[in-house]
């Protein structure tokens, strides 16, 4: 399908002459599902999040305006061999002047990030808003320490202490995840008991837990949401999030230090709708505009 698009690349906060260093957010694709359990389709997403980026405006939903903002698009990193170009994800990332927003790819992209978000933060607290359906706690999975369902457990191996670590939406687990789970000194925050307490009450418990850190990542995995909202990704698990529930979260964390977002499992072609890709664009555009308000305070 083409369709030309109504305004330019990220709605018009893409600079192609300028540089990360010149930018407010550097985008980097990482167009890789070849560690997935499931379904594939997830190494698509970069481009088709792009493209719909040019039918955007520079707003957020509450009318910030976005056009002071600027994003340096630095095209994809091509992944062949996950043991050996996850390096250049992580090298890409430490080296980093702004803020990335990073796009999947399958949810193992995200273990170079956070290798690379540790680095670049030595010796400060980093906390991680983690943003999934799954835990991804695993040691190994199908054979790999690499697989999408090890991601945070390799985060943990990279330093990242676990009482910096909020976890919301679960709502799926595997047997080895369980100890982690239940005595690792994570912040879980299950589908459960956001149903039961509220996103408000859950959001600002977990904005107090992130306000001692010194600097803060969001992961999102895009099969948080619902099946109903996003259906577009390789294990859907009905009973998630819905898109409100999301940008509660995200408006929570306005002047806390944010540092980096990455938004992966987004699968078109099992969503002829793109319903699934509009939902991330969403929440990149509503991420941004967080940001924006934080430097107008």
């Amino acid at each position: 399908m083409t369709v030309e698009g109504t305004h330019n690349l990220w709605g018009d906060l893409h600079s192609p002459e300028s540089s990360p260093a010149e930018s407010d957010f550097t985008v980097i694709g990482i167009p890789f599902d070849g560690l997935a359990s499931a379904r594939t389709g997830a190494a698509l997403a970069p481009q088709r999040i792009r493209y719909w980026s040019r039918h955007l405006a520079p707003f957020s939903e509450d009318r910030t305006r976005l056009g002071g903002m600027r994003i340096c698009d630095l095209g994809d990193i091509k992944i062949v061999d996950a043991r050996h170009d996850f390096e250049q994800v992580r090298k890409s990332v430490a080296q980093l002047p702004n803020i990335p927003i990073l796009l999947g790819g399958g949810h193992s992209v995200s273990i170079p990030i956070l290798q690379g978000q540790r680095q670049r933060f030595a010796g400060q607290r980093l906390g991680v808003l983690w943003v999934d359906a799954h835990p991804d706690l695993c040691d190994e999975f199908d054979g790999s320490p690499l697989s999408h369902a090890c991601t945070l457990r390799r985060g943990l191996d990279a330093g990242i202490a676990p009482q910096d670590i909020c976890m919301v939406g679960l709502r799926s687990w595997e047997e080895q995840e369980l100890d982690l789970i239940e005595n690792g000194q994570l912040n879980v925050y299950s589908m459960q008991q956001i149903a039961d307490h509220g996103m408000k009450v859950v959001a600002a418990e977990v904005r107090g837990i992130l306000s001692a850190c010194d600097a803060i990542h969001i992961s999102l995995d895009i099969d948080a949401l619902d099946p109903s909202v996003a259906p577009g990704t390789g294990i859907p698990d009905c009973g998630g999030l819905t898109m409100r529930e999301v940008l509660t979260l995200l408006k929570a964390l306005q002047g806390l230090p944010l540092v980096g977002l990455d938004l992966v499992e987004v699968s078109p072609p099992l969503d002829p709708s793109e319903a699934t890709v509009f939902a991330a664009l969403k929440i990149i555009m509503e991420f941004i505009a967080v940001l924006a308000r934080s430097a107008t305070v």
